[in-house]
């Protein structure tokens, strides 16, 4: 954590939830944008920004400080977001703050939405294309197998297919996007022995994909519960994305209740 000033500590969710808190100030803040818990490890990368990502493509050193997922992006990748993309994004009903999780490219008509890992580097991208037919409508670029990208620091752990989906879920609860709608053995025994582990013996998880995959989440909720996992699984009418807040956390509630008497709501 060298070479960055601490700006303030404030309290760390994870110790919180688990009662090794008590004064409110395990997580340090840094002037880049990372966060840290002295006491549990739990982290925020830096903030991963248009301009760093610009910097690091035009770079005569291209090729030894950037993934294989940054050099694909687009030429023109912007904060400032096109009105296809803008209006696509209210219809889900995104605030203006999560829409800056977002980026833009206009020449190749593309929503991005960047992962980045621990250190800060982006390892993962996925683009909503706006062109339409022929144009496969989402675009992927990078690997996530070491990393798991998980919104929000309380409850549950929600996995669902998209990343809007996962912003709207984040705001009662953690959720991780997928990406798409497989779910490996190997990313379920990851979040059992890392993410879930976290979170105590009474961690949960939340299997909610959308109504086209009801039955592979059937069966992502058996393989989860026969490797130990707490497992649920939601099934819907429409997509997370789909639902407003309040109704998002009416489905929490019917699944907070749910846990060890059936396996699907």
């Amino acid at each position: 954590m060298s070479g960055h000033y601490l700006l303030s500590r404030r309290a760390c969710p994870v110790c919180r939830r688990n009662h090794h808190d008590n004064t409110g100030d395990n997580l340090a803040i840094y002037d880049d944008g990372h966060e840290w818990c002295y006491r549990c490890g739990y982290y925020i990368p830096p903030k991963l920004t248009v301009e760093a990502v610009k910097n690091k493509l035009e770079s005569p050193m291209k090729n030894a400080n950037t993934t294989p997922s940054c050099d694909s992006l687009p030429h023109d990748i912007s904060a400032v977001l096109g009105s296809p993309a803008i209006t696509w994004l209210l219809k889900y009903g995104l605030t203006p703050e999560e829409m800056k999780k977002f980026w833009w490219s206009e020449s190749e008509q593309q929503l991005i939405y960047p992962v980045n890992d621990v250190a800060g580097n982006m390892v993962f991208w996925q683009a909503r294309n706006f062109r339409g037919y022929p144009n496969k409508k989402y675009y992927s670029s990078g690997n996530l197998k070491d990393h798991l990208h998980v919104l929000g620091t309380t409850g549950p752990l929600v996995l669902v297919e998209d990343a809007i989906s996962a912003i709207k879920v984040a705001r009662s609860c953690t959720s991780m996007p997928l990406f798409g709608s497989h779910i490996t053995k190997e990313l379920l025994l990851r979040l059992r022995n890392h993410v879930l582990a976290m979170a105590g013996p009474s961690s949960e998880l939340i299997i909610w994909l959308d109504p086209d995959k009801s039955e592979e989440a059937l069966r992502y909720g058996n393989v989860s519960r026969e490797l130990g996992i707490n497992a649920l699984v939601i099934l819907s009418l429409s997509d997370p994305k789909c639902y407003a807040t309040f109704e998002i956390q009416n489905f929490m509630a019917l699944a907070g209740s749910s846990f060890n008497a059936t396996p699907s709501i």
